[in-house]
C-alpha cells in the first residue's frame, strides 16, 4: 500500500516584487515517518515552466519528526496580480506517490512611496498598538506608539485597520508621495468580531 506524502509551503513573502527574486521553504512528509531526505521538489509557474528545483535536506525541520525541507530561490512573476504556482515533490520509489499542490502568490510593482500610519483610539486619541493594517496587498502592524510604515507603489488603495476590541476601519487613500495618515479607530460595542486578514 502506497504512503500518501504531503507538502508544506511557508516563508514566501507577500507580495513579491515583479521581476525580482524571492525565497520559499518547501517541506515534504510521510505520515508513517519515512525519511524524505533527497526528495525532488519542483515549483512551476502557470505555464508549466520550472521556476525552481531542489532536494529535501537530510534533517527534518526543527520541532518535527519527519518534515524534510529545503529553501528555494525563485524568480518572481513578471506581471502584477495574483498568480498560482504548482509545487511537485517525489522521493523516487514505488512506496511513495508523487504529490502536487498549488500555492497562490501576489506580485506587485516595486515600492515608490512610504506611508506612515498613526493609529489612535477615537475619543481618547491614545495610540493603539497591535493594529493590523492592510493597504491593498501590503500589510503591517502598529508598534507600541501606534505607528507603522508601509512602502507601496503610487496609486489608490483600500486601507483597512483592525484590532480585537475595535471596529474595523476602512477608507480609501491616494498615494503619490511619502505621506502620513492618521486613523482614528472606534472602540467596538461587540468585541467578538470575525478575523478579517
Amino acid at each position: 500500500m502506497n504512503h500518501e506524502i504531503s507538502l508544506a509551503v511557508w516563508d514566501l513573502a507577500s507580495p513579491v516584487l515583479i521581476c525580482g527574486r524571492a525565497t520559499v521553504k518547501v517541506g515534504i512528509s510521510c505520515p508513517c515517518g519515512c525519511s524524505m531526505s533527497g526528495a525532488t521538489i519542483e515549483i512551476c509557474d502557470e505555464d508549466g515552466a520550472t521556476v525552481a528545483t531542489g532536494r529535501a535536506g537530510s534533517e527534518p525541520w526543527p520541532g518535527t519528526i519527519a518534515l524534510y525541507w529545503t529553501e528555494l530561490d525563485v524568480a518572481a512573476p513578471q506581471t502584477e496580480g495574483m498568480h498560482a504556482w504548482s509545487v511537485h515533490a517525489s522521493i523516487g520509489d514505488l512506496l511513495h506517490t508523487r504529490v502536487e499542490s498549488v500555492i497562490g502568490l501576489v506580485a506587485s510593482s516595486p515600492p515608490e512611496h512610504r506611508v506612515t500610519f498613526e493609529v489612535v483610539e477615537q475619543g481618547s486619541r491614545n495610540p493603539v498598538p497591535g493594529v493590523e493594517l492592510r493597504v491593498g496587498v501590503f500589510r503591517a502592524t502598529t508598534n507600541e506608539m501606534g505607528r507603522a510604515q508601509v512602502d507601496v507603489p503610487g496609486g489608490t488603495y483600500d486601507v483597512h485597520a483592525w484590532k480585537l476590541g475595535y471596529d474595523l476601519l476602512s477608507r480609501t487613500a491616494s498615494v503619490g508621495a511619502d505621506t502620513t495618515l492618521l486613523l482614528e479607530i472606534p472602540v467596538t460595542l461587540s468585541p467578538e468580531q470575525p478575523y478579517w486578514m
